[in-house]
């Protein structure tokens, strides 16, 4: 399956996508220690996101989100990507900050094709989003 989208944040990355129904901060959802959720209202608490592909409806956030992603990039507990349905400015900054690729606007639901545990590239450069698993 190839969706097509917008550039938010370029680059190449591929990984095991996590679906997070919520929108998505990296202050006080990641700990960037560790690379995990942090956050015990999440349902996927204590998940591991270093080299995941991050799909959520978009982000939500304080300022500091941009310079969290950036501690977790200097400690290797980023995830790979983050596919979105509408970016938002903190995630987007955080996404740029950190060199991680980033896609929205997809021209299908990601939410609704692809599944935790799916292989999934993601060519942000190009807006490109593959899976094979469905």
């Amino acid at each position: 399956m190839k969706l097509r989208g917008h550039t938010v944040s370029p680059g190449k990355a591929g990984g095991e996508a996590i679906i997070l129904e919520a929108p998505f901060s990296f202050l006080g959802e990641l700990d960037p220690d560790t690379g995990k959720l942090a956050s015990p209202l999440n349902k996927h608490f204590g998940q591991d996101l270093r080299g995941k592909v991050i799909v959520t409806p978009t982000g939500k956030g304080s300022s500091m989100g941009p310079v969290i992603s950036w501690y977790a990039m200097k400690a290797g507990n980023n995830p790979a990507a983050i596919i979105c349905l509408k970016a938002e400015a903190i995630l987007a900054s955080a996404a740029i900050m950190a060199g991680i690729p980033m896609v929205d606007k997809l021209d299908k639901n990601p939410l609704e094709l692809i599944r935790s545990g799916d292989y999934v590239e993601v060519d942000a450069t190009a807006g490109i989003v593959e899976t094979g698993n469905r």
